[in-house]
């Protein structure tokens, strides 16, 4: 019996090596305080060369009207002509611990009619958080990449020119006050992807690497770890300590990505599909799943009888053509086979949302 359990053990751990990988705390978990915070505000791009926004969009006129009366000048709406002037929102990110003088990248997108803003100026525009104070002040050269080609599909497309960014366009005026530890001496961990599994094994690692038992797991998502009275004065040697332990994390394959406006499908090699059946178009989409039993040698010790799935796939096209998967295909193979055949990408895209529709996917589609 004991020979039985110590094979078994064995076996569970070499599988599990297989489908796992060792990564840094820091990797799949933040500390919970540490966050960054969205910042929003309206500006003008000026210098731009005819391209700006047209009469009928009202409030770039307003707002040319309301810059000018800063500098003392006064004219009248009605007399605005310019056609190198856009109204623009500029969007960022201020991430945690950044200091007054710190440089951030910002995003500007027009708000009218222009047709491009690429080599225009961002005037100084002030940028509030949702509190509506000013955190950060914006201006500079935008850059949108105008005259880049990109290549879809056999198919050449200018690059979008009325959103641009201005690197390091953003200076930070206010700092944001971050706390990642309670008056009780606590920090939180947060997983970036919730898994029951991950927590508790991160939970295992702490405890076992600071002989004791601080950390808990609260749910899937949060471990709650009491800082040792050695690091309560230094918390961050501690929060460093913790981000630089290994933990042991199962590999997952089971998401498949979509982006329809580029056709694009990113996906697990190992995401397995179900018995089913699928007609889209001129395409016929068979799948045949049946469960085999493998019988192991005699007198093997240890050793039991275990079940497997062989899988079928038939994949028709237009014509006469036929493309016949291997034993145990799954998703990579199904859409490898699409290809031969000449599917576009909408239709690729179709076939994989038709067969998660009726449960033999088993994966999670992503729409982006």
């Amino acid at each position: 019996m004991k020979k039985n359990i110590l094979f078994i053990l064995t076996f569970i751990f070499i599988i599990s090596s297989i489908f796992s990988v060792e990564l840094r705390i820091r990797n799949i978990a933040r500390f919970k305080g540490v966050r960054d915070n969205q910042l929003t505000g309206f500006g003008l791009v000026v210098g731009l060369k005819g391209t700006g926004d047209r009469k009928t969009t009202v409030f770039t006129n307003q707002a040319i009207v309301n810059m000018l009366k800063r500098f003392g000048i006064a004219d009248p709406v009605n007399q605005i002509r310019v056609r190198n002037v856009a109204a623009v929102m500029v969007t960022a990110n201020l991430p945690a611990f950044a200091k007054k003088g710190d440089k951030i990248d910002v995003v500007v997108s027009s708000m009218g009619d222009a047709r491009s803003i690429d080599g225009g100026v961002l005037l100084q525009t002030v940028l509030k958080g949702l509190d509506d104070n000013i955190y950060a002040v914006a201006q500079g050269p935008v850059s949108t990449g105008e005259g880049s080609l990109s290549v879809n599909s056999g198919n050449i497309i200018n690059n979008r020119m009325n959103v641009g960014r201005v690197p390091n366009g953003a200076l930070i005026e206010k700092e944001v006050p971050v706390s990642f530890m309670d008056d009780k001496f606590n920090m939180y961990l947060l997983l970036s992807i919730p898994d029951f599994t991950s927590a508790y094994r991160i939970t295992d690692v702490i405890n076992s690497q600071f002989w004791g038992d601080i950390a808990n797991a609260v749910d899937a998502s949060m471990i709650r770890i009491h800082v040792p009275f050695d690091f309560q004065n230094n918390p961050v040697e501690f929060a460093a300590a913790i981000e630089g332990l290994y933990v042991e994390i199962e590999e997952k394959s089971w998401k498949v990505v979509i982006n329809e406006r580029t056709g694009t499908v990113v996906m697990g090699a190992d995401v397995a599909i179900d018995t089913c059946a699928v007609a889209h178009g001129n395409y016929n989409v068979t799948i045949n799943v049946t469960r085999q039993l493998s019988q192991p040698n005699p007198f093997m010790p240890g050793a039991s009888a275990m079940v497997y799935s062989d899988s079928k796939v038939k994949v028709e096209g237009g014509g006469d053509q036929l493309v016949t998967l291997p034993q145990g295909a799954n998703v990579q193979d199904l859409v490898n086979a699409l290809n031969v055949l000449g599917a576009s990408p909408k239709d690729i895209i179709m076939i994989l949302q038709a067969i998660k529709a009726a449960g033999a996917l088993h994966a999670e589609i992503e729409i982006m």
